[in-house]
Parts: structure tokens; sequence; C-alpha cells
């Protein structure tokens, strides 16, 4: 597996395009493998993810996680700096997901897509849409998005009712994917959400247009299944992974 770091020029009209569209970019960066190159099967050895992050100073990267090396020369030439010497960075992934333990703490940043189906929420229990595909509704409010990933946990301290969709719950998505988020001496999880959107955007001019609804989650973790860990980091989490949700990314955080 490989980890690269790619800076956006965000002053050039293409990368405007590219980010209106998440199709756009998902198609430029599958270009950027050989043809063949599986970006959309969960697989043992990881599939193609990618994020974009926008920087405190106004700048932003594209974060790619890929079971091979990219060639960037050609996305360079549309949303990077090509009059530049490359400045994007790849890197081998295996030696941090080798260092993985159980305990270990780390930041963590996942930009993702959080749903739930119709039947669940207590729509139709067959409710599908015209592709033959379960209907999602989003989670719209900033408690039940941080319970998509942590759980009825989301609500300590909230003063609210936790609803049944998340009592029922006999594992939280966190947890499912190898960690826990570190809550602080009141129960309260050390998680934020911000960078809400919803986008709107289409695969080809007439096709019906898709409609995902991103959430950022900015957090503290403990490491407690190393090899569901992994899975995830390398497969992402979640639904919409083709358009840049489910790319989890950790970071050492000094003193932790």
């Amino acid at each position: 597996m490989y980890f690269t770091r790619f800076p956006i020029n965000l002053t050039r009209r293409e990368t405007r395009r590219m980010l209106f569209s998440p199709y756009r970019l998902h198609a430029a960066i599958e270009g950027s493998f050989p043809l063949g190159a599986d970006a959309s099967q969960v697989q043992e050895e990881g599939r193609i993810l990618w994020r974009v992050d926008k920087r405190s100073d106004g700048g932003a990267y594209l974060y790619i996680v890929s079971p091979m090396r990219p060639s960037l020369v050609g996305l360079n030439e549309q949303i990077g700096f090509p009059d530049l010497d490359p400045l994007w960075q790849t890197r081998d992934y295996e030696p941090f997901l080798a260092r993985l333990a159980v305990g270990q703490r780390y930041a963590f940043r996942l930009v993702a897509n959080p749903v739930v189906s119709r039947s669940i929420r207590g729509g139709k229990s067959d409710a599908i849409n015209e592709k033959g595909n379960p209907v999602r509704m989003s989670h719209l409010t900033v408690v039940q998005q941080k319970a998509w990933l942590v759980g009825e946990a989301a609500y300590n301290g909230t003063g609210d009712d936790v609803p049944e969709l998340f009592l029922r719950q006999e594992t939280t998505r966190a947890s499912h994917n190898g960690f826990e988020v570190i809550q602080d001496k009141e129960g309260i999880p050390r998680l934020i959400v911000s960078n809400m959107r919803t986008l709107s955007f289409r695969k080809a001019s007439k096709e019906s247009p898709i409609t995902l609804a991103t959430v950022q989650y900015d957090g503290m973790l403990e490491v407690t299944d190393i090899d569901a860990l992994r899975h995830a980091l390398i497969n992402g989490i979640g639904h919409g992974k083709g358009f840049g949700c489910g790319l989890l990314t950790l970071a050492v955080v000094e003193g932790e």
C-alpha cells in the first residue's frame, strides 16, 4: 500500500470544476493508475481511497491511499503546479501499518457519508431506488452524525434521549473498524464534526444527479483491534468511497 500527499492549486479553473464534482476528480485519480487497476472492489490488499483537505493557510492537499504507486503527472497538469518540480510525496504505507498496536492513541480525521437505511429509520422495509439499491437517508444533526460513528455515547452530556436506532446497536462503527474514540472524564467523546456539505453531481449529462452529504470528523482514538483498523485504513469506512469519502488518516500526537 502507498500513501500520497498531493498539493492542489486552488487558483486553477479545472481545480474548481473538479472540487465541485467529485466524479470528475474520481475519474482523474483513476487515470493516475494503469487500466484495469481495481478502484471499486474491497480487497485484502486494499483499494484506492482519496480525500481533499483544506489547510488553515488557505491551501489544500489531496490524500490518496492505493495498492499501487500512482503516476500523478497528468493530475499535476490539471490541478497541480506543473511549472514547478514535482511537489507531491508518495511513501510506502506498510511500515506504518505494521507498527499499529493495541492501546496506541492517535489523532484522526475522516470524511464520511453518514447515512442510515430507510428501513432502519422506520420507512418501508423494501424501499429501493430506481437502480434497485436500498434507499439511504442522511443523518442531519451533529449529534446524529457523531452517533453514526460512536453510537449512543454521542448523546452523553447533551440531555437528549438516545434514539432506539442507536440503542439497538450491538457495536459502534468505530469499534467495528478497530478503534474507540477517546472520551473525557464526563464520558463525552473527543470528537468534532465540521465541514458539512451536500453535493449534487452527475456521472453523465443524461443521468439523474447523485446527492452526497459529507461530514468531516476530527478526534482522538485508541486502537482496539489491529486487523480491523488496518482493514479500515486501506479499504475505507462507510459509503461514497469513490467520491472522496471513507479515508481514515492517523497522526501521532506528542504526549499521548
